[in-house]
């Protein structure tokens, strides 16, 4: 199976259609116990849920990355995963410092949803600092990752307006199954995880699936010495960034009849990192501890008419500790009364004080959030008239925080009402049309409307597809009410508002068994009332930016496939990210990015070398006084692989190395500025504050080239 498989990038006959029709093609939620086998290109065979399937058929690009693949790159977290295998993501923030999110397609952290098993993994802003949901991800039980490109707020709610990558990962089917892993490698990594399903009954009604992993590592370095403060490098922080993360859950499988069934999954998942800022914090652990249930109900009550109820609580919490330099500031110096010794004014003592509710113990406070959600989904088929596609979605969420910080416990409660009408035209059956309305009502903002649509026409070996759609994203709770020393809240914020369209143009054709599929296509994003936060003051704010930003790109795939043996894809991904009648790229935001993966597999599936290519045009980062520093800090080749080699009767052991980073490239994954606030210099009086030197930047870097090796086991 080709890495990445865009399933919108092949030209899907009305015959393969036909074999999903048979299958049912019902819109169930993203985590359904329903799935389809959607034939590509005649050839083979990928599984996606329903509502993936329906989705492809009207116009949609969605790309299928299954479990195998992410296997083969061996990665320990979703961020490794996401910027070699899918299509035009970014990786923001740095994932082996433990924070990370994924963006679509010139997207911000806020328009790019990522779901898992249907539970939104979105950070509603708790009062102490940003929950990382992605970050708590199991790679290993991930069975798929379906990417939707475009806009797909309708189904998933707010927050999917650029796209959605929905993770369905594995579950208990009625039969008994075991895997095991470990994994050693690079900055002292050790990994196990494991998962058994077996049924508990002698007909294999009802089934378990227990599972869990564990990851610890003492982490690359992610600033190099030079970008520290003096006084914060004298307190001691330049240190190592250990990062772990250990998650157990789980699932229960009822099937209620032939067609019905009823599933639940409760897991619980920590994750323990390090992120002190050189320009400020000397020591900084986090904790976050992310407990999730979730559950679906479904039902088949004919051939024409489908049900499903699905529903999940989470309630993410972060304890966070942070210190920073105790700084002499008597002219005269200070004297350390049980030593003697002596500080210079302006200088670090070597101790550090905790920032207010970030102490140790007691003192280091919750931050959080409570969520839940229930959708009810109803599909009725109308055959060669017309499907209709209808629910009710009702999410609710508050803050979960200590009470020394003033937020207010309310629940905030958004009710969607939504229908997708998919009409069968008689002059021409092979057209598919979508078009859909969705009403969200909630006491913070009334009622707001959003819209959507997809076509796509084959043409012989040629397709034409396309979709739109509309979204919006609400301040979440820091963004209204933070405070601390660098960064105040805004309770005056406006919803973030955005309009989406993605179209391409693809073909599909064989030649003996050489299979070849290509896709270009562009994409046109708005976004009003972009949420940012200002650089360059003492404290920051959050604001929205009057003017639009116009997000433009374009998309190029080849997929070939020479037998089962080679497979080979390269994509590219330009996007020009820019205010209304500016020519400067906004931050973060790539110019270009070039992808692709390489994979050959012995004759009798053995023995297997993959390569994951990967350029990073530029990518710019701003900051000082009136946005005074600009620093471009992409441009960089990056190359990781790995090979594997399976053994037993039925190839149910690999052994696999991975090497990162192949050719030991020095990179940034991001590129922050801090300020010198706790500089001798600053201290002395001799920068002043908002001065130009008073501020400066620095890259978060790159994980150098390191070696893993993983031993598997399933049966």
């Amino acid at each position: 199976m080709v890495f990445g498989l865009l399933l919108s990038a092949s030209a899907l006959p009305s015959a393969a259609f036909a074999a999903v029709d048979e299958a049912g093609t019902d819109s169930a939620d993203a985590g359904s116990g329903a799935g389809d086998e959607i034939i590509v290109n005649g050839t083979a065979t990928v599984e996606a849920t329903p509502l993936a399937a329906a989705a492809v058929e009207h116009g949609n690009a969605v790309q299928i990355v299954t479990a195998q693949e992410i296997a083969a790159t061996g990665a320990t977290n979703f961020a490794e995963i996401a910027q070699f295998l899918i299509k035009g993501a970014n990786i923001g923030y740095s994932p082996d410092e433990g924070e990370y999110t994924i963006r679509l397609d010139g997207g911000s952290d806020r328009d790019t949803l990522v779901v898992l098993d249907g539970v939104p993994l979105y950070d509603r802003g708790p009062a102490l600092e940003d929950i990382w949901g992605s970050t708590t991800i199991d790679p290993h039980m991930i069975e798929r990752a379906e990417v939707f490109r475009g806009g797909n707020s309708l189904f998933f709610g707010s927050n999917g307006g650029i796209g959605v990558i929905s993770l369905v990962t594995k579950r208990p089917d009625g039969s008994s199954k075991f895997e095991l892993g470990a994994q050693y490698g690079a900055f002292n990594t050790r990994e196990i995880w494991g998962n058994a399903s077996f049924p508990i009954d002698p007909d294999g009604r009802h089934s378990l699936m227990v599972y869990g992993g564990t990851i610890q590592t003492d982490g690359p370095r992610i600033f190099a010495p030079e970008s520290y403060v003096d006084n914060v490098a004298k307190a001691g922080g330049i240190q190592d960034y250990p990062l772990n993360r250990s998650n157990i859950g789980v699932k229960y499988l009822w099937k209620l009849d032939d067609k019905s069934e009823f599933r639940v999954n409760g897991q619980y998942t920590q994750i323990e990192f390090h992120d002190p800022f050189p320009d400020a914090e000397t020591y900084s652990p986090n904790r976050v501890r992310y407990p999730i249930v979730d559950f679906s109900l479904d039902r088949r009550w004919s051939e024409n008419f489908y049900t499903e109820v699905a529903g999940y609580w989470s309630n993410p919490r972060l304890n966070n500790t942070e210190t920073f330099a105790e700084i002499c500031k008597t002219p005269a110096g200070c004297i350390d009364p049980t030593t003697g010794k002596t500080t210079p004014f302006g200088d670090a003592t070597g101790k550090s004080v905790p920032f207010p509710n970030k102490g140790f113990g007691k003192d280091s406070k919750v931050g959080g959030f409570r969520e839940m959600g229930l959708n009810l989904r109803n599909t009725l088929s109308l055959p060669n008239i017309l499907e209709v596609v209808a629910g009710v979605q009702v999410v609710s969420y508050k803050n979960d925080s200590d009470p020394v910080f003033p937020i207010s416990n309310k629940a905030n409660t958004i009710t969607g009402v939504y229908a997708d009408f998919r009409p069968v035209i008689p002059f021409s059956p092979d057209t598919k049309l979508s078009l859909a309305l969705r009403t969200d009502f909630a006491d913070s903002f009334g009622s707001r409307t959003i819209w959507k649509f997809g076509f796509r026409q084959p043409i012989g070996v040629f397709y034409i597809r396309g979709n739109g759609g509309t979204s919006y994203s609400l301040p979440r709770t820091n963004e209204l009410y933070a405070d601390s020393p660098t960064l105040i809240g805004n309770p005056n914020l406006k919803t973030e508002e955005t309009e989406t369209y993605n179209g391409g143009i693809g073909f599909s054709q064989s030649f003996g068994n050489v299979q070849m599929n290509a896709e270009v296509g562009a994409f046109h994003t708005d976004v009003t009332n972009r949420i940012q936060t200002t650089s360059g003051l003492t404290p920051n704010t959050y604001f929205n930016n009057d003017r639009i930003t116009e997000i433009r790109g374009l998309t190029a795939e080849l997929d070939v496939r020479v037998g089962k043996g080679f497979a080979f894809n390269v994509n590219y991904t330009k996007q020009k990210a820019r205010l209304d009648g500016t020519d400067l790229q906004i931050n973060e935001t790539p110019e270009y990015m070039i992808g692709g993966n390489l994979r050959w597999t012995s004759p009798d599936d053995r023995f297997s070398v993959t390569l994951f290519p990967r350029y990073q045009g530029p990518e710019y980062a701003t900051g000082g006084v009136n946005s005074s520093l600009r620093h471009n800090f992409g441009n960089y080749f990056l190359l990781n692989g790995s090979i594997g080699y399976r053994l037993g009767e039925e190839r149910q052991h690999q052994i696999q190395l991975r090497v990162v980073n192949i050719f030991d490239k020095k990179y940034a994954e991001r590129y922050g500025y801090g300020n010198m606030r706790y500089s001798s210099a600053f201290i002395r009086g001799e920068i002043a504050l908002n001065s130009p030197e008073y501020f400066y930047g620095y890259e978060f870097e790159g994980k150098p080239r390191a070696v893993y090796v993983s031993f598997s086991t399933q049966f």
